[in-house]
């Protein structure tokens, strides 16, 4: 009996550890909205079991679909893990639209001038280069920001339009296609640079296991350095982190870096991987998109896997909905803007918590 007792207590030990109140939030809000969804499938919809079908079955019916899921959640975990490191760090990096353009730009112009080398130095060079673009181009608002105090979140917006504007003024121009066609694109990449699927009995291509790959690294780096010791410490307490002799303006530059290079990244591995070429507004919004990966991660970079593939599954079967039925695609934005509704919610106050415990440790030093 005493065994018994024994085993159950250690049995409800792990599930309390596992399904803490952070991830019983988002549990709730995730099935809550799916719950929401449905409904409003049945009002608007004139054939509501075949939307829901098309939602959330058919995304597995064919190794066609279930390659769509990997390829949509590919830079979404990409992004969502670059979101992550700033906001662990205590920061808001809004430029990961801009930093995914420069480095798929970056990387495309490597691709494509970049010429007479083998072939596995040329693809190393656009990663490189991809990565560069992103992390240098992320660096300015953390430069600003570490050594002149700016706000992040207004250098980071204002950056992703000068990246999308500057980047389709020079598509615009020379660096359109010359064959003569009528897309303003680039030039389509060699074949050779392009991202191949992981075997002929698993059609996903190899972008997955680079965006695995980059959030266990991530995690690693965040969770069992002592880099990422510092980062996370300032995140949670940046007074409490100044007057342990962290070097503040370092964390802040690292923290940045860190998440330009993997949003710079993402771009490449989009243009190599899905469309083999650069063209204009080629994945808008995306860089919201991984935003919320992180915030429904809880910034942590192994879960935002999870999330991506979820996010990859809705947006798959939003598709096929949208080829089966009258409901568009949107409807999964709608889904996912309840979502981050429900757990933005329960965050914001205990930001506000947060910011009011510092504010009386401010008072009493």
């Amino acid at each position: 009996m005493k065994k018994t007792v024994s085993m159950r207590s250690k049995i409800w030990a792990v599930l309390k550890k596992v399904f803490n109140d952070d991830l019983l939030s988002v549990l709730f809000a995730v099935v809550f909205s799916l719950i929401i969804g449905c409904g409003l499938i049945f009002i608007i919809s004139d054939e509501p079991w075949r939307a829901i079908e098309s939602l959330f079955v058919l995304p597995f019916k064919t190794s066609y679909q279930v390659s769509n899921i990997f390829s949509k959640a590919t830079p979404l975990i990409l992004l969502g893990v670059s979101a992550s490191v700033t906001f662990q760090s205590g920061y808001f990096n809004m430029g990961a639209q801009g930093q995914f353009y420069v480095g798929a730009f970056a990387g495309t112009m490597a691709a494509i001038y970049v010429t007479g080398l083998p072939v596995w130095l040329h693809i190393a060079i656009v990663y490189l280069a991809a990565v560069a673009g992103g992390m240098l181009y992320a660096l300015i608002a953390g430069v600003l920001r570490a050594y002149l105090n700016t706000n992040e979140v207004v250098v980071t917006l204002m950056l992703n339009y000068i990246a999308t504007n500057l980047i389709a003024g020079l598509l615009s121009g020379w660096l359109r296609d010359p064959s003569g066609s009528t897309a303003v694109r680039t030039q389509y990449l060699d074949e050779s640079l392009l991202l191949s699927d992981i075997s002929a009995a698993i059609p996903i291509n190899k972008g997955i296991l680079i965006a695995l790959a980059v959030a266990a690294a991530v995690y690693f780096f965040m969770f069992k350095s002592k880099s990422g010791y510092r980062q996370r410490l300032v995140g949670k307490n940046m007074l409490f982190a100044r007057y342990g002799g962290i070097n503040i303006n370092r964390t802040i530059l690292i923290s940045f870096g860190l998440a330009g290079a993997i949003a710079g990244l993402s771009g490449a591995v989009e243009i190599l991987g899905v469309h083999g070429t650069y063209f204009n507004d080629f994945a808008s919004a995306i860089g919201g998109d991984g935003l919320i990966m992180s915030l429904l991660a809880g910034f942590n970079p192994l879960l935002v896997v999870i999330s991506g593939l979820f996010f990859g599954y809705l947006k798959t079967g939003a598709q096929i909905m949208q080829q089966n039925t009258a409901i568009t695609r949107d409807f999964a934005a709608l889904i996912q803007t309840i979502i981050i509704m429900l757990i933005s919610s329960r965050m914001l106050a205990a930001y506000f918590n947060k910011r009011r415990l510092n504010k009386e440790v401010k008072e009493l030093v």
